[in-house]
């Protein structure tokens, strides 16, 4: 039964989602409020927000309280897992390193106005064999305690992890979205690939544990050398008790 309520609650709550009751960055009701509401446990609402967490829809900002992500509850069913703290295979190699406005994407993932003025620093990664891995774009607040420097990519850590060590801020999670996109000019001329050239871009924000963005990145992979696994489980969890193994 308790599996069942914190399902419908779930499923309430992301009604709520898509209905525009619960907007981009609103707060989440207490979870006595939402006992009170649901006539259920404190156990069952956490349940419940723990699936919505799980797929993107809400965050968790510790000591403040869960929040609405504004993601698209439709298109989070399919969810990646990876890791930021893993050691760099290959050296990145800074080609520019300017300040410029921010555009419209930057500005939102760093929370920033728009046109404010940013650091981009550009790199290419290649394999030992000097084949073309990735062009990467970082992008972090053009100020002293913000902004990223060479320095951080010339560490054996990930970038977002060096930064975050150097101005004292600790990183804790990042949200990536994949999409494909043609390639054009030095994109294109780094990656060896004709302009036009669909490849997989991710755009990447990495947050401190206040959940507070301090990086954006958009990374170009080479198409011959960028793909994923992924294993499908059944949403409930179950293993279906009672059927034949085969």
């Amino acid at each position: 039964m308790a599996g069942v309520l914190y399902e419908r609650v779930s499923r309430d709550l992301m009604d709520r989602l898509r209905r525009d009751d619960l907007e981009t960055g609103d707060m989440l009701p207490s979870e006595a409020v939402l006992c009170e509401e649901y006539g259920v446990s404190r156990i069952t609402i956490r349940a419940a927000i723990a699936q919505l967490v799980d797929r993107g829809l809400l965050v968790r900002r510790p000591g403040v309280g869960t929040f609405v992500t504004g993601r698209n509850s439709t298109a989070r069913d399919f969810n990646l897992v990876g890791f930021i703290e893993e050691e760099r295979l290959y050296q990145a190699t800074p080609v520019h390193n300017v300040t410029e406005p921010a555009d419209q994407e930057v500005a939102q993932a760093l929370s920033l106005p728009f046109g404010t003025l940013i650091r981009r620093i550009r790199t290419h990664v290649h394999r030992d064999d000097g084949a073309p891995i990735t062009v990467a774009d970082g992008f972090s607040p053009d100020t002293d305690a913000g902004r990223q420097t060479e320095s951080d990519l010339a560490q054996v850590l990930a970038t977002a992890i060096a930064m975050g060590n150097r101005i004292k801020r600790r990183v804790h999670r990042a949200e990536q979205r994949l999409v494909p996109e043609a390639v054009t000019g030095d994109v294109a001329g780094f990656l060896t690939v004709p302009e036009g050239t669909p490849a997989i871009c991710a755009h990447r924000t990495v947050y401190t544990v206040k959940d507070a963005p301090i990086y954006f990145q958009r990374v170009w992979y080479h198409p011959e050398f960028y793909s994923f696994n992924v294993d499908l489980i059944r949403r409930d969890g179950s293993s279906g008790i009672g059927l034949v193994d085969e």
